[in-house]
Formats: C-alpha cells, structure tokens, sequence
C-alpha cells in the first residue's frame, strides 16, 4: 500500500502542512522536524503521487511524440534526440506509432490527451479540418514536423522543395540531361497527409522546367522497378536516377547491380536523407544530408517554450546540403 504525506503527519505528530514543506524543501520548518520528517519518509519508502501533484501544478511533465514508425532510421534516430532534451528539460516522453493509419493517429492523439500530456509532436497522417479543430480545441501544445498542417501549428523540418531543387541543379551541373524521379509515397495523394513527398516532387518539376534541355520522368507506383526498367530501356543518353529517399535508392541500387548495370559508368543514382547505412555502401551514394538530432532537438525545445507560453517562430527550418558521392559521374563531359 502506498505511504501518504497524511500518515507521515500522524507518525510525525504534525500538520500535513509541515509534511509538505519538509518533502519540498520549503522554509516555515524547524530543522529537527524536517530530519525527522525525512527520516520516516525514506524508511517508510514515502513516493510522492505524481498524478496528484500535476493536477495541482496544472502540468504533468509529459510530452507526447506521435511518429509514423521506427523502421525508418530517421524517425527513431529524430526520437532520441527528441526525448534527450526532453529529459534534460525534466520531461518524459509518451511514444506512439501511427502506422501512417489515420483512425489510429486519431486514436492515440485522444489517448495522449487523455493522460494530460503537457504538449504534442506531431508527423500528421490526417489532413482534413475536423482533425485540425479537434487539436485547437483541445488546447494543448502541439508542434508539427516533416508533414504540415494548416492550422496554427509551430513546424519544424527542412525546406524539402529547395532540396530537390538543389540536387536537380547539381546533377544538371555533372552534364546529365535526363532524369528519373522516383518517389512511390506520391501514389497516396488524397489519402493523407504526403506533404513532403509533395513537395519533393513540386521542387523536381520546378527545377526540371527551369532547365531548356532537361528531359525527366517521375516513377509513383509501388512496383516502381518495373516500370524504371521500361524507362532505362528506352532512353539513349545517359541517364540519373534521383530518389525521394535513400531506402529507394539502396533499393535501385541493388536492382541495377543485378542487371549489371553499372553506377556511375552506365546510369547516376542519387538518394536523400543520408541514412547511416549508407557507409557500407559501394559505391557511396550521393544524397542530400540535413541534421536529424538538430531536428529531433529543436521540435522538443519549441514545444516547451511553448508550453511554457514563450514566443515560438511559426517555422523552424534546418539546414540541408547536397553530400557528392561515387554513385554520381563527375564527368561533365557525358
């Protein structure tokens, strides 16, 4: 059974009042009474109901991360850095796993309120209104990343558009005039929430336009190999694959070694995310790298300062660069 402050008190032969200031370390207390209170706390193995005290406080030290999955190195490696300053900041941290599933983000989002959490990180699967409203209405925190919402939410990533833009130009300044884009999470357009995927490809469009002699496809299906066989087929010139993420990328890379399909020499290939498994990769994948930790930190840090009614930006956007590998030719001359 657990010991409460009341029982300390009759043990003691003093007020709650008395007992609260010893546990807290408040003054009003004689230094005597304070030891003795002490004293029959710890041998009594006295734990404070926490549930309790945050109802008084009107904060239960918990924040909430709502993530699609931890499959996804950069998901799990974002969550550490999340939950480390959260730590460091005196919070713990509800995790829960959507599944991109939109009635199970729903669900797990009530159940964090529920349980009273102090604030809210949240990658958005739901897109619609009546999801927005319910957040607003509930009054709580909430900061979004990688897919954003309309509504008033503070949102941290990185500008997804200029990133593809920036890689469309470095492959357009290694000579190559045809490119494939290959990016399967577009196919669920309409059916949540595929903010960045969308703007990957918004930026690879854009990018592709601006350039006169640029020839491009986009491949987004889910049996994209097949039809990036058909298009390498058919295509004359040398040609660069750019994927929307570096677990497509391995996966094409696997498929052209099987197809003794030389990289770079017959085709370029290019990722984006610089996963940490790309070390062992041959040869090195050129991607487009940004700091995950950065992220996972500043999404706990704004969601706090929030919480604390400090002033947030709207936007909070992490730097990005384009990180050459072998996997693209550095000859211009193609």
């Amino acid at each position: 059974m657990n010991i409460t402050s009341k029982q300390i008190a009759e043990l003691c032969g003093v007020t709650r009042g008395t007992v609260d200031r010893a546990l807290n370390n408040r003054p009003g207390i004689n230094p005597e009474t304070r030891v003795k209170i002490l004293r029959v706390a710890e041998e009594l193995g006295y734990r404070p109901h926490f549930l309790a005290q945050s109802l008084v406080k009107g904060h239960t030290k918990t924040l909430g991360i709502v993530l699609f999955d931890i499959h996804n190195q950069i998901f799990s490696q974002l969550f550490h850095a999340f939950e480390a300053e959260a730590r460091k900041r005196g919070y713990i941290v509800y995790l829960v796993l959507s599944n991109r599933d939109k009635d199970l983000e729903l669900e797990y989002i009530n159940n964090l309120l529920d349980r009273r959490v102090d604030g809210i990180a949240l990658l958005p699967t739901n897109f619609n209104k009546k999801f927005e409203t319910l957040l607003t209405r509930s009054r709580t925190p909430i900061v979004t990343f990688g897919n954003r919402l309309s509504g008033p939410f503070p949102y941290v990533w990185i500008d997804d558009k200029q990133a593809i833009r920036d890689s469309v130009a470095f492959l357009s300044s290694q000579g190559y005039r045809h490119l494939i884009y290959l990016s399967p999470p577009l196919m669920r357009k309409g059916k949540e929430n595929i903010y960045v995927p969308e703007q990957r490809y918004l930026g690879f469009i854009e990018a592709c336009d601006e350039i006169s002699d640029m020839r491009h496809n986009v491949i987004a299906q889910k049996n994209y190999l097949a039809e990036l066989e058909q298009l390498i087929e058919k295509t004359n010139s040398k040609s660069a694959i750019l994927c929307s993420s570096d677990v497509y990328a391995l996966e094409v890379l696997k498929w052209l070694k099987s197809r003794k399909i030389r990289v770079p020499e017959q085709i370029g290939l290019m990722g984006f995310d610089n996963i940490h498994v790309l070390k062992y990769i041959n040869p090195s994948l050129t991607t487009v790298d940004y700091n995950v930790n950065e992220i996972g930190t500043k999404l706990a840090d704004i969601l706090i300062n929030q919480i604390n009614n400090d002033e947030v930006p709207s936007e909070t956007l992490i730097a990005h660069h384009v990180l050459q590998g072998e996997s693209v030719t550095l000859d211009r001359d193609l």
